[in-house]
């Protein structure tokens, strides 16, 4: 009896799917087609803070907690060029703020010299990321969404301020927004980007391995987002022109 349920419920939900992607196609048939806005519509802001867990290459990751743990605050600005694609500019300043000292710091360069790296006025790194909307993606642009997740493919440069060196690094990462009202939403991401072994103070290695205890570090993001201009972060369909 249960296996019987259980399959009407499986052939229930399988033709609800099927007419809303019939009812969804119909749409844009009939012209109802998502596109675009202008160059200058569709830009957001963003301000936060973040955590980030350091890791250079040979060192455990178990051990991340405190020694590689550091905080900072962080600015971006982007674009949606379609519902299904961004493109995301962001300066992150890590470990230089008193307030967000970690006294059991050791593994950011110059490593075992606790304290250094902040009073130097720690790092800062600079990357562009990719944006890919899941949801736009996979179920269509809906302008009352209120949700939207997203992955990132990420590259950009890194500085320790300690060291004066300036590294190369490549990422992936994915998050989401939530609209909380109007041009208001709230933003959360996450991403691991290698680097090279300069950004540690150490020359030996490329550290470009992707393997537990790679030069690289895992980033956390937490913040809110500013739609700009009078598209207020939404697009256009055909029908509304």
């Amino acid at each position: 009896m249960m296996k019987k349920i259980l399959s009407a419920l499986l052939i229930a939900l399988t033709c609800n799917a099927s007419a809303s992607a019939q009812k969804t196609a119909g749409n844009n048939i009939s012209g109802d087609i998502v596109i675009a806005n202008s160059f200058w519509g569709n830009w957001f802001v963003q301000a936060g803070l973040d955590m980030s867990l350091q890791n250079p290459y040979g060192y455990n990751f178990s051990h991340v907690f405190p020694k590689g743990k550091t905080f900072g605050l962080n600015a971006a600005a982007g674009k949606w060029f379609s519902p299904e694609v961004g493109l995301r500019g962001r300066l992150n300043w890590e470990n230089g703020f008193p307030l967000f000292k970690n006294g059991h710091l050791e593994w950011v360069a110059p490593a075992g010299s606790n304290g250094i790296n902040m009073d130097k006025g720690g790092y800062l790194a600079t990357y562009i990321d990719v944006l890919l909307s899941v949801h736009s993606i996979i179920w269509g642009y809906d302008a009352d969404r209120k949700w939207n997740a997203v992955v990132f493919p990420r590259a950009g440069l890194a500085s320790n301020l300690a060291t004066g060196s300036g590294s190369p690094m490549v990422g992936i990462g994915f998050g989401c927004t939530y609209r909380v009202k109007g041009r208001l939403s709230l933003y959360a991401d996450m991403a691991y980007q290698v680097i090279t072994s300069e950004f540690f103070g150490d020359v030996a290695t490329t550290g470009m391995q992707v393997s537990t205890g790679s030069n690289g570090f895992l980033d956390f993001h937490i913040g809110v987002q500013w739609d700009l201009g009078k598209s207020q972060g939404r697009f256009k369909r055909i029908s509304e022109y």
